[in-house]
């Protein structure tokens, strides 16, 4: 059986609705990073964050990581730059995860942005499909 954690970042909402998607489709419960656990004997991390550039809060936790405590992650940004993502896979790899490919964006609500939508949230639940299976 494939123990599997949903983490997230999301002051605007957005990644949340994407970790809510994954988390249903993986069958467990989605995580805010701040209160979060820590994860122990995880085969698959999904990690998400919001905007152009990973947070504090998501690298702090990363930190913490090691191979004894998740093998895979995956990784999922709600926002237009994928440089987040950049970040947070070096910073996993650095500690011995192995990071998935692919990842998966999604829109940011904000001023212009009407965040995730339908179509959104079914690729989220096709992404998570695909990870657990890469793992299994």
């Amino acid at each position: 059986m494939v123990r599997i954690r949903v983490h997230y970042v999301s002051p605007k909402g957005s990644a949340e609705q994407i970790a809510e998607a994954i988390a249903r489709e993986a069958k467990c419960v989605k995580e805010p990073l701040l209160p979060a656990y820590m994860p122990e004997n995880v085969n698959l991390m999904f990690l998400g964050c919001e905007g152009n550039k990973a947070d504090k809060v998501t690298l702090g936790f990363i930190s913490s990581l090691s191979p004894n405590r998740v093998t895979h992650a995956a990784l999922f940004l709600c926002g237009r730059d994928t440089h987040p993502l950049q970040q947070m896979r070096e910073a996993l790899t650095q500690r011995g995860i192995k990071v998935l490919d692919p990842t998966l964006t999604a829109p940011l609500k904000g001023f212009f942005g009407k965040g995730p939508g339908p179509e959104d949230l079914r690729r989220a639940a096709q992404f998570a499909q695909d990870c657990i299976a890469s793992v299994s």
